[in-house]
């Protein structure tokens, strides 16, 4: 996210803001954001926003067991 900030011209959290909520970011901004995402293949890294947010968003299921008996 720092390099993406950085060729874009923009602060890290900009680059956020324009993942997360980009009706919040001016058009010329989002898309120098974007096409530095794009430029250098940016991925979001969603295990790092899981430890980042302490949120997997996830819910267990535990069946005892499974038969046709």
């Amino acid at each position: 996210m720092i390099d993406v900030a950085r060729l874009a011209g923009v602060s890290t959290a900009t680059v956020s803001r324009v993942l997360n909520n980009p009706e919040l970011v001016n058009e010329e901004t989002r898309q120098r954001v974007m096409d530095s995402i794009q430029q250098l293949g940016y991925r979001i890294n969603v295990a790092a926003r899981h430890l980042r947010t302490n949120q997997t968003r996830l819910i267990a299921v535990v069946i005892p067991t499974i038969s046709d008996q």
